[in-house]
């Protein structure tokens, strides 16, 4: 009951300062007529009291002034009280619901969570599981095998494979592909690696050396694996000596192409640009069932049995002056429309001296492609060349030839010239590089590194671009020296006005230190796998 009566005496607050002063203005002016109708006061008394009831007057009038304006004021903040409950009560529907949605959302992230959890308990059990096999076989499986990742790092080698590079396993184990091997090693099998990470599975005979022994030959098979969502996961290699090919193949490297092929050999030996005489499987087999592959090669020239691959080459810094390149790769389709590795086909032309022609098919490829894009903005295109086409006086010719058939400018090519061939052919390379430079043709030195860094041939060249050795970058987040060499490379290409490039760029950390140290450009699995090249430049 006090509550109510408490709220009635502040509701008659207002009323009586009101009533109040009127009823004091009544009660003297009735005294005031009063006196002026009944009584003998004098004129003074009567002008007193007048002017009494004339301040009462105003006082009544002031009083309700005030009271009217607080009044309104007392209405205005009413209003915006009530309308800022209004927005605080929306407010507050809007935050309830964005709590239920949160609380539900909560819940669905609990119960995803939950299954990933339970989904990572069975994952690391088979991974255990899986371990505990790998190690078995480790320990017994007669065979030098490795698996890489798709960043070409060891997850699991044999026991012979740990003999066979003479390296004790915890320091085989997650290190680079080209660490455990010795470089001619890796040198022979990268090709068969490269085109099992983009999935097509791979063999030939190699001549590969151990740690601690003479030459052997190994039949190397590279079996791309993929993971659940179909992409390349990796690569398993196996390798084993050699039995019947080691009786079969030549014993002296200086046997003619026409006599072996006239002779029916099973095999054929050629020798890679490192110098490993490599034994390929049989022709017949290999090369799906050609009788004459030098032929079957030629044949491919001549009715377009080759795609061309593009790798993107991306700039790193803003002063880049050349924004997008590309490096084109070459495959050849067999019979059956299968993309053949070309660390089958290409020691091959190269043993019948057709390189010159798959470069030549290579420039009028690009060329053809480049034009029919009509894209004023297309990246340059990056062509590697053998050294039988840079010694070849008739080629430099060609290129020029092309280009005018073509209506595209010379800038828009970057001839790649690997450092050996660049070293054992120097005056070549030098007269070759000269004859296209008043074109716009840019000219790269591929493999800058692999066998020891020296300027000497490198100021002699023109040379736009310096490529540092894939085997130098994978190692730069490992080993020091291998990135104070990056950074030397560097300094002195920058103090000489050329660009750098970084191949076989396997991770964003790597990225990142190349950036940091200043160089200029980069390509590998880790910015870009290769694609067709007429997706790349269209």
């Amino acid at each position: 009951m006090a509550e109510p009566s408490v709220r009635q005496r502040r509701r008659l607050r207002p009323l009586l300062r009101v009533l109040l002063p009127s009823l004091v203005t009544l009660v003297l002016t009735a005294l005031l007529l009063f006196t002026m109708f009944f009584t003998d006061f004098e004129w003074q008394w009567v002008t007193f009291l007048a002017g009494i009831l004339f301040a009462s007057v105003l006082a009544l009038v002031s009083a309700s002034m005030r009271s009217g304006w607080r009044t309104m004021r007392r209405a205005a903040e009413a209003a915006h009280f009530k309308q800022r409950l209004s927005a605080e009560i929306q407010q507050h529907r809007g935050t309830r619901e964005q709590l239920e949605r949160e609380l539900a959302l909560h819940q669905q992230d609990r119960t995803r969570l939950a299954r990933e959890t339970e989904a990572q308990q069975r994952t690391a059990q088979g991974r255990l599981a899986a371990e505990s096999t790998l190690a078995m076989l480790g320990l017994h499986l007669d065979e030098i095998a490795f698996y890489l990742d798709r960043g070409r790092h060891y997850r699991f080698h044999t026991r012979r494979f740990s003999a066979w590079t003479g390296m004790p396993p915890e320091r085989i184990d997650g290190s680079a592909f080209e660490e455990a091997l010795l470089p001619r090693n890796a040198e022979a099998l990268r090709p068969l690696l490269l085109d099992a990470l983009d999935g097509r599975a791979g063999r030939a005979e190699l001549s590969l050396t151990p740690r601690e022994g003479s030459e052997q030959r190994v039949l190397a098979e590279c079996f791309p694996q993929r993971d659940a969502s179909g992409q390349g996961g990796g690569v398993l290699v196996l390798m084993r000596k050699s039995q019947g090919l080691a009786a079969a193949a030549p014993q002296h490297s200086d046997v003619s192409a026409t006599e072996a092929t006239q002779a029916g050999t099973t095999t054929l030996l050629v020798a890679d640009e490192s110098g490993n005489a490599v034994y390929l499987k049989s022709l017949t087999e290999e090369l799906r069932g050609w009788g004459n592959p030098r032929e079957r090669i030629r044949e491919a020239i001549q009715s377009d049995g080759f795609d061309l691959y593009a790798q993107d080459i991306i700039a790193l810094g803003t002063d880049a002056p050349i924004k997008s390149m590309h490096e084109l790769l070459i495959r050849m389709r067999d019979e059956e429309q299968n993309m053949v590795p070309p660390g089958t086909f290409l020691p091959i032309a190269e043993r019948f001296n057709m390189m010159p022609d798959i470069d030549r098919f290579v420039v009028r490829k690009a060329l053809a492609a480049r034009a029919a894009a009509n894209a004023a903005a297309a990246p340059m295109l990056c062509i590697n060349l053998a050294r039988a086409s840079i010694e070849d006086p008739s080629f430099a010719e060609f290129i020029a030839r092309a280009l005018e058939h073509s209506g595209i400018p010379g800038e828009a090519l970057c001839f790649e010239i690997a450092d050996g061939d660049a070293i054992a052919c120097l005056p070549a390379a030098v007269s070759f590089a000269r004859a296209l430079k008043p074109l716009g043709c840019r000219f790269t030195l591929d493999g800058f590194g692999r066998a020891g860094i020296g300027f000497e041939h490198v100021k002699a060249l023109p040379l736009d671009f310096l490529k540092i050795d894939g085997s130098i970058i994978l190692q730069i987040l490992r080993v020091p020296e291998a990135l104070a060499k990056v950074r030397a490379i560097q300094r002195v290409s920058k103090v000489i006005g050329m660009r750098t490039i970084a191949e076989m760029v396997e991770s964003d950390d790597s990225l990142a230190r190349l950036r940091a140290i200043g160089v200029d450009y980069a390509q590998g699995f880790g910015i870009a796998p290769p694609r067709p090249f007429s997706q790349s430049i269209a």
